[in-house]
């Protein structure tokens, strides 16, 4: 016997064969599935349906004949013999509560009952009875009904083997015709499936082209129908747009940061060089001096990339969230400029409660105020208070009596590594990444950013939303 097992165990499924069957196959597998059960079950409750309603028509004809034959009992009037016109009727007899055939039509045993003491005592309580035809000595199976006329019964017995032929007919076609609708279903969902996933064919094959080629705007074939396949792809080229998009940007910005890194590690090797080829003539203290400035610019251009790169990796979100008073934040932080070389006052006309990152915060105010710093002749002005008409929105304000910014350029200071002409000295020019840092992190609380001219000089006007108390 060992042959068998090894013959079953060839046989039986291996894991894992659903997940290695093809999506075609297994949409196929599933339909003819779900349509093989609905079929049988339709087959069985249409046989079984079919079955009720003809006996019910059988007996409910057979019900009629026995009151007809009933009441003519009840006036003792029984005709001899007994007259059954109605189609279907076999045999019909009158019997009285002994049990003994009164009456009886044609074709039936006028002595004899057709039921048993026991089968009489059923139909007296309204039973319905299936009687093989060897017991009803007929050559059909009989239905039997009986109807009280008084103390007499009338048996009705009607040919069953009219709804057994009805019921045949209707099995056999079922057994015949469920195979066939199961293998054409079975057929139709494989040709469906393939026509549907071949739109998936086409979208895979247009995801390797751009694989290959890289995006370079191209996109996955959009299907003409309406319908979900088509949506993923519309959803799929929106989003290659957007990493086409932040992956411009990306290259732009790592070629930005490579340009603006190379200036003053240039500088500092160029300085470094002289004053080896100068010897011990060298002025090293001014030689220290220059290179310290390098060394800073390098140090605030390394911050400003490190926190872009931090929010673009969180998108935007911010990593804490918690209660802040903007006036005291400012008032704190303008306190440190008091050695600055112009002076910077502070105000405020009421509390300023917002809600974010204080770190993030201080570091919006810090460069405000040290743009504002580095430009002004006279002055810096920082004023926090609420925006007129709108008591949820603090407004922070950062003003000074520089040259300003052409009012062409004051959405252009917000591009990445962008300085205007004023700016680019050495002396003065700062990384291009102090404003653009300013804007991304507003947006992160929700908040906005804008210049204006403040004649003279410029003002940095920041909008946040207040914290709602609660």
């Amino acid at each position: 016997m060992s042959w068998l097992w090894h013959v079953l165990r060839a046989l039986r499924p291996r894991a894992g064969w659903w997940r290695e069957m093809s999506l075609r196959g297994r949409i196929t597998l599933v339909a003819t599935a779900i349509l093989t059960v609905a079929v049988i079950a339709g087959a069985v409750l249409t046989v079984i349906v079919l079955r009720l309603s003809l006996t019910r028509a059988l007996d409910s004809s057979a019900i009629r004949t026995g009151n007809d034959v009933a009441q003519l009992v009840n006036q003792n009037h029984i005709p001899n013999p007994v007259l059954a016109d109605n189609g279907g009727i076999v045999q019909v007899q009158v019997v009285d509560a002994d049990n003994r055939v009164i009456g009886a039509s044609p074709g039936a045993d006028a002595a004899v009952s057709l039921l048993t003491d026991q089968q009489l005592a059923s139909v007296r309580r309204g039973h319905r009875l299936d009687i093989a035809a060897r017991a009803a000595g007929a050559d059909e199976p009989l239905r039997v009904v009986g109807v009280l006329a008084g103390a007499d019964t009338v048996v009705v017995a009607t040919d069953a083997a009219r709804i057994n032929d009805a019921v045949r007919i209707v099995r056999d076609a079922a057994i015949i015709g469920c195979p066939l609708a199961i293998i054409a279903m079975a057929l139709l969902s494989y040709w469906v499936a393939g026509q549907t996933l071949r739109t998936v064919a086409t979208v895979r094959h247009g995801a390797e082209e751009i694989t290959a080629a890289g995006l370079s705007h191209m996109r996955l074939p959009v299907p003409n129908a309406q319908d979900e396949i088509n949506r993923l792809v519309v959803t799929l080229n929106a989003m290659l747009d957007r990493i086409e998009q932040s992956t411009s940007r990306q290259r732009t910005f790592v070629g930005d940061a490579a340009h603006e890194l190379r200036s003053p590690i240039a500088s500092l090797r160029v300085q470094l060089e002289v004053a080896a080829r100068m010897g011990p003539a060298v002025d090293w203290n001014e030689i220290i001096d220059d290179v310290l400035i390098d060394v800073d610019r390098l140090d605030h251009l390394v911050t400003d990339l490190l926190t872009l790169a931090r929010n673009d990796e969180s998108g935007g979100v911010l990593r804490r969230r918690e209660p802040v008073e903007l006036a005291t934040l400012v008032e704190d932080i303008t306190a440190d400029y008091e050695h600055a070389r112009v002076p910077v006052h502070f105000d405020a006309d009421a509390t300023a409660p917002v809600e974010g990152d204080v770190d993030a915060l201080r570091r919006v105010i810090v460069n405000l105020v040290d743009n504002a710093v580095r430009y002004a002749t006279g002055e810096v002005t920082v004023h926090v208070g609420r925006t007129a008409g709108e008591e949820n929105v603090v407004e922070l304000t950062v003003a000074d009596d520089g040259p300003g910014i052409p009012a062409a350029e004051r959405e252009r200071v917000f591009d990445r590594f962008y300085r205007t002409e004023a700016s680019r000295s050495r002396e003065l020019g700062g990384t291009g990444l102090g404003l653009p840092i300013v804007r991304e992190l507003l947006r992160s609380h929700g908040g906005t950013v804008r210049l204006e001219d403040n004649r003279p000089g410029l003002r940095a006007v920041v909008h946040i939303p207040a914290r709602v108390a609660g």
